[in-house]
Formats: structure tokens, C-alpha cells, sequence
């Protein structure tokens, strides 16, 4: 086994955090979560705050793992610490598999949309989110950001931390046109008129509209991926994930609060993913939409670069403790001593295959359908796996306070529960008695139970090797 070397530093760590999360979920979600809350802001606001605690909840329990434990990827070593060997390495497949390659996969092709949008802003080509070209186009991205992860890890690094500062560009514009907005009489324009006038039409499904949020706010935990190579990595890791948490909560709310008060709120639905480009429309006619469809790009293509990391990570993380495909060879780093060749490219073809599965399920191709939520399912059920780090922190966490020890890992379980109760359908059922989520988290188990599988036969109990923490 080949050690990584130490090369990220604290604001590396920040950046991971707040540039992952902030990728799409915040610009394409907000008509979505402001429909499901029947067009009222104040329910709205209410969804993205309770997914932002559950966020900063989680995040602080995790600072605590990272303030005792660094391995070589954060999740893995504190669910495995929580549990036991076996179920860390299931989460490692599962994380490998599913969950990276599902979020890296989407937002290709958001960032792909983004890209024709601004290369062809009338529209001509008709290229969409679900064009055939489009599909191309993240295949080309995924393929270079993974090649990019491998011969240049702190070139992608730098490229995070850099996308990180061009995304939090247009955020700071539009809450400063929200507040400009404010002082602006008629036209439903302003944070009083957004709070009071309520776009009409739409219904209450408030279990829907958090697990809006949930898939906007994930992504923090892949910054625990690098842990091993993380300067100082017991602090540094553990400052990135409490102060970028809370950093992202703040931007949120500023931002979506901002978007009603400009476009209001019938707007803000009606725009849907492109409510961001006509607030700049407005703003800056011609020139303002082509640029903040750039900054929305490049924040798109930050989340997917540091959710490459990771994925590139997968296999290495299981390789190390002898476990998971050909451990011996995907152990081996290359010449930059950062990142396993072989890990690499299993990671890029859980991506590319989690791609094709995004073809099937936005053109309806059989039960395929159900998956167009899958990005939301797989959040519900990482924060499902994530209870059982916070049951530990209260049963073996003596020498940290009662904050610490009981406050924020209980509200972390409740909110925990939530997002899976939301994630599973079970809550939409109970609210409005529509089946059709459960439907979705069925299918999605059944895909689940496929690829998981494999993993039985790549576990072997005796050939564990027991990492020690630094």
C-alpha cells in the first residue's frame, strides 16, 4: 500500500465544501422547491432552511469524526469506526458506485446545458438538457476532469478553489439586487411583496420541496474524501466542514429570498432553472444573461471537478484495506503520488455508466422513467447511513461537551430521518396519499440491489488491513 502525499491546505478544504455545494442544486432547484411549497415564499424559505440545519448539523457531527480520525476518506473511515469493517466498505462501494457518480453525472449535463446556452442564446439548435449532444458533451467533461484529477491533482484543486470564487460572483449580485428590489414600488417587485403575494396554482408538498433542498445542499461530504491529503488534516478538516456548512446556509437564503423579491414569485417558478439568467437579463440586457450563463457553467463544472476527486478516490479508499477489486493493483498511485490510475478510471466508468442510466430515465425508456429523481433518493439514503455516526458520537464521545455530544448529533438524527422519510416517499404519501414517489424510491432500490451486489464477492474478512488513524 502506497501513501498519499500532503498537499491541500485549509482553504483547499473550504473550497471543497462550499464550491461542491454550491454547483446547480441552488440555480436549477429554486422554482421547483417554491412549487412544491404552493407558491408561498415563506414555505419556501422554511424548506431551505430546514435542509441548511440538517446540512450544518451533519457537518458539525462530522467535524468531530475528523477531529479524531483521518484515514484515507473521511465518510468511509467514520462509518467504520461508528460500525465495522463490513458496512465501511459497503458505504465505499456504495459511495464509489452510486452516490459520486450520480451528482457528477447530473451536473455534467446541467453544465452542458449551460454551455449551448451561451454558445447559442437564441436557441436555434434546440439543444437541451436531454439532447443527445448534450449527453456528449458531459461525457468529454467527465472524461477531462478525471484525466485532469490524475496527471494534475493540484491544478484541480486550484480550479476548485477558483470556481468556488466565480460562483459566489453571481450570488452576491443577485442579493444585491434583491435588496435593490426592495426599494422599488409595483410590480410585485421586493422582499415584502415575495413574502406577501404567493404565485397561485400549486399545491402544498412540503416532504417534496426539502428533498428539493436536500440534493442542493449535498455534496459537503466529499471534502472528507481528501482528508489523507489535508494539511493538518485533524483541524483543517474539521474547520472546512463547520465553517463552509454554515457559509452555504447563509449564502442560500440570501440569494433565494433576493430572486423572489426581483423576479417575485409566479416569476421565479416560471423561469425555473434560467430565473438567475433573467434576474441578469434585467439587469444587463444581452451581455447579462451570456454572463451569468458563464458563471453558472464554471460553478456547475467546480461541483463536477470536486466530485471527480472524490470518485477518483473510490477504490483506492477500499483497496487500502485490501478489499474490493484487485486490491494489490488499485492500491498503486502514479508518479504524482496522489491518485490511483486503475481508481480512476473505475470511478470514471461508474460515471459514465450512471450517465447512460440519466439517458434512459429523462427519455422514459421503460421503468427508467421512475429515475429522474434519483439524485434526491441517493441523498436521502446517505443521510440514513449517516445516523449511525451520530449514535456513536452520543454513546462514546465522553470528552466533548453536551453541545457536541447530545444537541447537535440529536438534531442531526431528526433531521436525518426526515430527508428519508422524504426520500423514500413515505412522507408525500402520508401528506398528499400520491404513490408515485414511493414508485420512484422502488425503482431506484431495484438499480441499487443491481450494482451493489457485485460487492459481496470482493469482501474478504481475512485479508482486512486495519488502518491506523494519524
Amino acid at each position: 500500500m502506497e501513501k498519499v502525499k500532503k498537499q491541500y491546505g485549509l482553504w483547499t478544504g473550504i473550497a471543497m465544501v462550499v464550491g461542491i455545494v454550491i454547483g446547480s442544486g441552488v440555480f436549477t432547484k429554486a422554482g421547483g422547491v417554491l412549487q412544491e411549497s404552493n407558491g408561498d415564499l415563506r414555505y419556501a424559505i422554511l424548506a431551505w432552511f430546514v435542509g441548511g440545519v440538517i446540512m450544518i448539523c451533519s457537518g458539525f457531527c462530522f467535524a468531530t469524526f475528523a477531529s479524531r480520525v483521518t484515514k484515507y476518506n473521511g465518510v468511509i473511515d467514520y462509518v467504520e469506526e461508528s460500525t465495522n469493517k463490513k458496512v465501511g466498505y459497503g458505504l465505499a462501494w456504495l459511495m464509489t458506485t452510486f452516490y459520486y457518480p450520480i451528482i457528477a453525472s447530473i451536473v455534467s449535463l446541467l453544465a452542458g446545458q449551460y454551455f449551448f446556452q451561451l454558445i447559442n442564446p437564441s436557441g436555434s439548435w434546440g439543444i437541451t438538457l436531454v439532447s443527445w449532444q448534450n449527453f456528449i458533451f458531459a461525457i468529454v467533461i467527465l472524461v477531462a476532469f478525471v484525466a485532469l484529477n490524475y496527471f494534475s491533482p493540484m491544478l484541480a484543486a486550484k480550479f476548485q478553489v477558483s470556481a468556488t470564487v466565480i460562483k459566489l460572483v453571481p450570488i452576491a449580485v443577485i442579493a444585491f439586487a434583491g435588496l435593490f428590489a426592495s426599494l422599488i414600488v409595483g410590480d410585485g417587485f421586493g422582499i415584502i411583496n415575495g413574502f406577501q403575494n404567493n404565485a397561485q396554482g400549486y399545491a402544498l408538498n412540503f416532504g417534496e420541496a426539502v428533498k428539493k433542498t436536500a440534493f442542493a445542499y449535498e455534496g459537503w461530504v466529499c471534502a472528507t474524501a481528501i482528508n489523507a491529503e489535508l494539511k493538518d488534516s485533524k483541524k483543517n478538516l474539521s474547520r472546512a466542514l463547520t465553517f463552509g456548512t454554515i457559509a452555504v446556509l447563509v449564502f442560500y437564503i440570501i440569494y433565494y429570498v433576493s430572486l423572489s423579491a426581483f423576479l417575485g414569485n409566479a416569476g421565479t417558478i416560471a423561469e425555473g432553472g434560467n430565473a438567475p439568467i433573467a434576474v441578469f437579463t434585467k439587469l444587463m440586457p444581452g451581455f447579462g444573461s451570456l454572463l451569468f450563463t458563464f458563471f453558472i457553467m464554471i460553478s456547475c463544472l467546480g461541483t463536477v471537478n470536486g466530485v471527480s476527486i472524490s470518485c477518483c478516490r473510490g477504490m483506492y479508499t477500499m483497496s487500502c484495506r485490501g478489499q474490493g477489486i484487485m486490491p494489490e493493483k488499485f492500491s498503486k498511485l502514479g508518479k504524482n503520488q496522489s491518485v490511483s490510475f486503475l481508481s480512476c478510471v473505475y470511478g470514471l466508468c461508474c460515471m459514465l455508466l450512471m450517465l447512460l442510466v440519466w439517458y434512459l430515465a429523462f427519455h422514459s425508456v421503460w421503468i427508467f422513467g421512475y429515475l429522474q429523481t434519483m439524485d434526491e433518493i441517493i441523498c436521502a439514503i446517505i443521510y440514513g447511513v449517516y445516523i449511525t455516526l451520530y449514535i456513536y458520537i452520543i454513546r462514546k464521545c465522553s470528552d466533548v461537551g453536551i453541545f457536541s455530544r447530545y444537541v447537535m448529533p440529536i438534531l442531526a438524527i431528526i433531521g436525518s430521518l426526515f430527508f428519508v422519510i422524504c426520500g423514500t416517499g413515505i412522507y408525500q404519501y402520508i401528506a398528499t396519499g400520491s404513490l408515485e414517489s414511493i414508485k420512484a424510491f422502488g425503482v431506484f432500490m431495484l438499480l441499487f440491489a443491481l450494482l451493489m451486489f457485485p460487492c459481496i464477492f470482493f469482501y474478504n474478512k481475512d485479508k482486512y488491513i486495519q488502518l491506523e488513524s494519524e
